[in-house]
């Protein structure tokens, strides 16, 4: 009877706790589709009055949409697959025994995770050093590399079977053929869960457009969302004159559209690779 009533009470925590977690999820998707002077005099509701589709028309008719969506893919993929790649060597380096220099270099990514330079110095570095302001550049390589990230490839390194690396160089494996044909091959989980972090990042950051990036053709896909939401008059300035369907414009229709925007093609990330995120693909790799 314990165990029905504790099974009882766990459903409806995780049904409570869905249901909050889903709320504002709907709000934000009826709200692009309801009609702006209902948002003006009542707010959100997830059963509003009147519905409207005015504010995807007007986004339909900005180019800085399009353009920030390009943008935003272009840095997505691009750094996701240069940050795995560097983020899964450095990695292995850090968590192969016979590496001599393994203690400095942890140490060297790991001070990182609890000190930073500032704000100033790391706008110099990358601006005036590395001359990267108004590049597309300086929207994937401040990112390229997160030493949390790192750690958690090195944790799982260390848990692959010694047995495969010797047997492969008993074959006459160099390091690099291992690496690309032994260790990855069996690390599609840590590699999909630590890539799904990266594109995460990517597609959600703003902050490196909002230092390095003056040019608005290279404005990511989140700055232009967060340049609605801090000035609801920037919604305005990128609907054409030509998209005007009615005398109120669709400011607040227009940031809950464009967040619906925003967030859709990741969430088609989740499903794609669900299924990498299991543990145990070397387990029966070494018999004996």
């Amino acid at each position: 009877m314990s165990d029905r009533l504790f099974s009882i009470f766990a459903y409806v925590v995780l049904i409570l706790f869905t249901l909050f977690c889903i709320l504002p999820f709907l709000l934000m998707v009826i709200g692009s589709f309801t009609e702006e002077s209902e948002l003006i005099v009542n707010g959100y509701t997830l059963f509003p009055k009147a519905f409207s589709i005015a504010a995807y028309k007007a986004l339909l008719h900005s180019d800085a949409l399009y353009n920030g969506y390009g943008i935003t893919l272009i840095i997505t993929v691009v750094g996701t697959v240069a940050a795995l790649c560097i983020s899964a060597m450095l990695a292995y380096s850090l968590a192969n025994k016979r590496n001599v220099l393994q203690t400095p270099f942890l140490l060297f990514c790991y001070l990182p995770m609890l000190f930073s330079g500032g704000i100033i110095p790391f706008y110099i570095v990358v601006s005036q050093w590395l001359h990267l302001q108004n590049t597309i550049w300086a929207l994937i390589l401040p990112l390229l590399c997160q030493p949390f990230l790192v750690f958690l490839l090195v944790s799982f390194f260390r848990t692959v079977p010694e047995e495969l690396e010797e047997a492969a160089r008993i074959d006459g494996a160099n390091e690099m053929r291992v690496f690309f044909q032994i260790i990855l091959p069996i690390s599609k989980p840590i590699l999909a869960s630590v890539g799904l972090f990266y594109a995460l990042n990517y597609w959600n950051d703003w902050y490196m457009g909002l230092m390095f990036i003056d040019n608005e053709k290279l404005f990511p896909l989140q700055l232009i969302l967060r340049r609605m939401v801090s000035n609801m008059e920037a919604a305005k300035n990128l609907i054409p004159a030509s998209a005007a369907i009615s005398t109120v414009a669709p400011t607040y229709g227009v940031r809950m559209a464009t967040t619906v925007l925003t967030i859709g093609p990741i969430i088609l990330l989740y499903p794609m690779l669900q299924k990498y995120f299991v543990k145990g693909l070397t387990v029966g790799a070494v018999k004996g």
